[in-house]
């Protein structure tokens, strides 16, 4: 089975559950930190997806990470992945995890790519231009790029609008290696 459909089932069903028992909050907080703990931690992802260390140390290891941080619906959960040897899948689980809290939430990461840093006021600009276009809360994330000389790149689901004066720039570049002059009367 893939790892995207395995880890959309689990994510799901502890999801369902936390929203049945209004602790939504919680296992997003949940993941938000277990998602932390496997980008910081290469280790901790390697010993969850090694065969040869047992079942017990597993769950002994995820008790002495989280056991007095997360919330108990979610430790229960993570020992049952590691019973059902799904602990592989944790990592890809949590991060279903977010993005279910954030469509349940209405929440829209919406990433903003400028050539410089933006100040407060361009940010609030975005985040009310995109909150009034999508009707959801905005979570607006800046990256920096140098690359884009200037403009910005707003990105969002699967929707991007380039408004960067690199791209302009490769237009006019396309556009006039084009144009063949002897047609023109050159």
């Amino acid at each position: 089975m893939r790892i995207s459909l395995v880890s959309e089932r689990y994510a799901k069903a502890l999801f369902e559950l936390a929203v049945e028992k209004k602790q939504e909050d919680a296992i997003y907080s949940d993941a938000l930190e277990l998602v932390s703990v496997c980008q910081e931690n290469k280790l901790f992802v390697l010993v969850l997806k090694s065969p040869v260390i047992s079942e017990e140390k597993k769950e002994k290891i995820l008790r002495d990470l989280f056991e007095k941080r997360f919330n108990e619906m979610t430790m229960k959960f993570l020992l049952i992945l590691v019973r059902k040897n799904r602990e592989l899948y944790i990592p890809q689980i949590a991060q279903k995890l977010i993005t279910m809290y954030k469509e349940y939430k209405e929440i829209l990461p919406v990433t903003l790519t400028t050539a410089i840093p933006m100040t407060e006021a361009i940010r609030n600009r975005v985040t009310t231009i995109m909150k009034d276009y999508t009707k959801w809360q905005i979570e607006l994330i800046q990256k920096i790029d140098p690359a884009i000389i200037g403009g910005f790149i707003l990105n969002w689901e699967d929707l991007q609008y380039d408004a960067s004066i690199y791209y302009q720039i490769e237009r006019m570049r396309r556009g006039t290696a084009k144009i063949n002059l002897y047609k023109k009367g050159f």
